[in-house]
């Protein structure tokens, strides 16, 4: 079965090219074909980072689960 080649972003911002530059992200992202995909992978990552960093909260389980009703 034939597969289109993996292309680069054409829009690409700083934060996202610095998160590609990670060879197992890179690895990750290549390995998805549906561009959506590929997104939302960058914008976990992007979020993940923004956690880590202290930069977003967040919320306790136990927490959720309230706000939820479970």
């Amino acid at each position: 079965m034939p597969t289109a080649p993996v292309t680069e972003p054409t829009d690409i911002d700083p934060e996202t090219e610095e998160i590609l530059a990670d060879p197992e992200v890179r690895s990750a992202w290549e390995a998805l074909d549906d561009p959506e995909d590929r997104e939302d992978l960058i914008d976990h990552v992007k979020a993940m980072k923004r956690y880590s960093e202290g930069k977003d909260k967040g919320t306790p389980w136990e927490e959720v689960k309230a706000r939820l009703g479970l």
